[in-house]
């Protein structure tokens, strides 16, 4: 079924196309300088081309794809968890620390990337259950 509703979708398209192909005539000065059908379809594609002298619009740079959630990861015990500048994973009461700021990145279905925002090391669990860094992710 959908094999046969992407076949058609094609049909449709190329079908499209070689109506357009076909619509486009030679043209030829007429005696008359009037302006015929082919005057017009010119003015058809040239409305939709962007001259040379126009100006450029600004191109929003693409916003990376990998957009997160910033947030604290806070235990039980009281504790923030912290990644500090040498990679060492740790907790502390401290509140404010920069280094306990962590993007949530979503890589798929129920799975996330964890990223310290200031020192940009990916947090990791082992099979055992033991935390570690890494600079590059592993998924």
């Amino acid at each position: 079924m959908a094999a046969a509703i992407a076949s058609s979708l094609i049909r449709q398209k190329r079908q499209a196309r070689e109506r357009e192909k076909s619509n486009a005539c030679k043209c030829v000065n007429s005696p008359s300088k009037s302006k015929g059908s082919c005057d017009k379809n010119k003015l058809n594609v040239f409305s939709r081309v962007k001259l040379f002298g126009s100006k450029k619009r600004r191109r929003r740079r693409p916003e990376p794809q990998l957009k997160g959630i910033v947030t604290k990861l806070y235990s039980r015990q009281g504790y923030h968890l912290q990644l500090q500048a040498d990679g060492t994973i740790d907790g502390t009461k401290e509140e404010d620390s920069s280094y306990t700021l962590f993007n949530l990145i979503p890589v798929g279905l129920r799975v996330v990337a964890i990223q310290g925002v200031q020192t940009k090391f990916y947090l990791a669990m082992n099979s055992e259950g033991y935390l570690y860094t890494s600079v590059s992710k592993h998924f």
